[in-house]
């Protein structure tokens, strides 16, 4: 096993980049320190890079502080909205993150699959808190598929009909994930759960193992395009990926598995049994709001 972990920790290291890239290519570029800027411009890049170095050091009441006085100064600044609504996110604020993605919508609706893909994030949220609406969460990750095919929301798509307890269609997109993205954790991490409904254990470890060996980043920290000037570490990099899937709260704690000893098939069955629960309580939502 220590092999395959190896060989898909170096696929990671090479892929990740370029994923990140795919996955935030509506990213607005910072503009070259120094001169030609006016005033105001300069305060406003200046009041952003320290917002998003708050927002790196989880420090999210001053980074939602200094993103609200970027916007004060540029109200449509796109990557100031979309950060601005994951902050809130990250403090479970689904009202103020929502307003903010909408925001987001608002000045850019043919180009912002960011922002459609976290609303739709934010309907399937298995938090009980989350305004939770599969209906509308699949509307918006079809809207975002169709602007733009590599932008993360046909593995929302497979997350929402497997919520549904659609077990064969989750199966058919997580495979198409799986195809098109040789780093995706969230991909084998379902696919291992739906093998160990079926019985499979054997699959599902095979599943279950492939995800974990994808959390293993070796990479030293460097300047990540999507966390903007900030130098993030793996862990905030994975979870800014784990915030594009609604079960990146599950297949994150994956990665305390990636310590010695290993996972063993005790941990896949807790693991994939705490997900049952979760999933049972999801079918009883859906089932109380018919």
């Amino acid at each position: 096993m220590s092999t395959t972990r190896s060989a898909i920790a170096g696929l990671a290291t090479v892929v990740f980049a370029g994923a990140l890239m795919i996955s935030c290519g509506q990213r607005e570029p910072d503009p070259p320190a120094g001169t030609g800027l006016t005033r105001s411009t300069q305060l406003f890049w200046d009041t952003y890079r320290t917002a998003s170095r708050s927002r790196a050091a989880t420090a999210y009441d001053a980074a939602i502080a200094g993103y609200l006085r970027a916007l004060e100064i540029k109200p449509n600044h796109e990557d100031s909205l979309y950060y601005l609504g994951n902050c809130y996110l990250e403090q479970r604020d689904y009202a103020q993150a929502l307003d903010a993605y909408r925001r987001l919508l608002a000045v850019n609706p043919q180009g912002s699959t960011r922002a459609y893909i976290q609303i739709a994030l934010v309907h399937a949220s298995l938090d009980p808190a989350a305004p939770f609406d599969l209906a509308e969460s699949e509307q918006l990750f079809t809207r975002a598929l169709a602007l733009d095919p590599d932008s993360g929301a046909l593995l929302g798509l497979a997350e929402v009909v497997m919520l549904r307890g659609d077990w064969s269609s989750a199966r058919t997109r997580l495979l198409r994930v799986e195809a098109d993205n040789p780093m995706s954790i969230a991909a084998p991490y379902l696919l291992g759960f739906l093998s160990f409904r079926d019985g499979e254990r054997a699959a599902a470890w095979q599943w279950f193992t492939t995800a974990i060996g994808r959390g293993e980043l070796k990479k030293a920290t460097v300047q990540w395009t999507e966390e903007g000037d900030v130098k993030a570490d793996p862990a905030l990099r994975w979870r800014a990926l784990a915030r594009q899937s609604v079960f990146g709260a599950q297949w994150m704690r994956l990665r305390v598995y990636l310590r010695p000893p290993g996972p063993s098939a005790a941990d896949m069955l807790r693991e994939y049994r705490q997900l049952a629960r979760e999933m049972t309580v999801v079918r009883a939502r859906l089932l109380r709001d018919r």
